[in-house]
């Protein structure tokens, strides 16, 4: 009789689901309020505890929903640990099956003394293997080196005959020195092979040739440079290293490709009007296009 109130009492869920009602409130305001999922109070308010995170979250979630409701959160902890304790399952013990009684006599001192007598035949015959073919052994072992040493032969890798030749990364006659620095002088020997080199291909124009003005390029070289030219078919028109405190007038058919090489110390002229070659000059560098 005392056990049926007991099992008469409303759940730890249904308890805090009656209080929250009787507030007014609905599962969405408790789990605003609570921080939680609604599927979380649900699950509290259904005893579902296999949805929920642990042991100490669910007695967390509880003691926190009986507080929010104004309950007083002790008897329904009580009620809880007692839900949440696990019973401890009673060991099984099988019982012990009785082993069949070993058949009389020992066969397996017989199966032993077959086995060493097995071994002492295969040592005999080793033996006699040994010292009866001595030659024949050695032979075969020369034979399997020789072909190993053939196929080895066989195998040794064939190096190539014919080497790339890379292709020149600066203009001709030009060294890496004079892209980089172009106003460093060249020792005597070195610059007349490097002028020799870098010819110009078409005459620069001189005070008796007739050009119109507006195709002439008229270069003022205030520090040395070297300068490049090409017109609309890429084809070189002027390609030299000129001196500080030269002048050079050249002409083509447009567009024309100029590259020079210490722009900061040239001054270039076309169609009679100066061009600021600031805006394309990268480093020292100068490289633009005359249409």
């Amino acid at each position: 009789m005392a056990e049926e109130p007991a099992a008469m009492m409303p759940s730890v869920g249904e308890q805090l689901a009656a209080a929250r009602q009787s507030r007014g409130l609905a599962v969405v305001d408790v789990a605003q309020a609570l921080k939680l999922g609604v599927r979380q109070v649900e699950a509290l308010e259904s005893g579902d505890w296999q949805a929920l995170p642990g042991q100490t979250f669910i007695r967390g979630f509880v003691r926190n929903y009986a507080r929010l409701l104004g309950l007083d959160a002790a008897p329904l902890m009580a009620q809880l640990d007692k839900v949440l304790e696990k019973p401890v399952s009673g060991l099984v013990v099988p019982a012990a099956q009785q082993g069949a009684m070993p058949p009389a006599g020992n066969p397996g001192r017989k199966r032993d003394r077959a086995v060493i007598f097995s071994g002492g035949a295969l040592v005999a015959l080793a033996a006699l293997a040994y010292f009866l073919m001595p030659g024949d052994l050695s032979g075969l072992r020369d034979s399997a080196q020789s072909l190993l040493d053939s196929l080895a032969r066989q195998e040794e890798p064939v190096a190539p005959l014919v080497t790339p030749v890379a292709e020149p990364a600066f203009p001709p006659g030009a060294t890496p020195q004079q892209i980089i620095s172009p106003q460093a002088v060249l020792p005597a020997s070195e610059e007349t092979a490097a002028s020799a080199a870098v010819a110009p291909i078409a005459a620069p124009l001189t005070a008796g040739t007739t050009a119109a003005a507006s195709d002439q390029m008229r270069f003022v070289f205030d520090k040395e440079s070297w300068l490049e030219v090409r017109d609309r078919d890429n084809r070189l028109i002027f390609s030299q290293r000129l001196a500080a405190g030269s002048e050079q007038l050249l002409a083509g058919a447009a567009p024309l490709s100029l590259v020079i090489g210490f722009a900061p110390g040239v001054r270039l002229f076309w169609q009679g009007k100066a061009v600021d070659l600031t805006p394309h000059t990268k480093g020292d560098v100068a490289r633009l296009v005359l249409e």
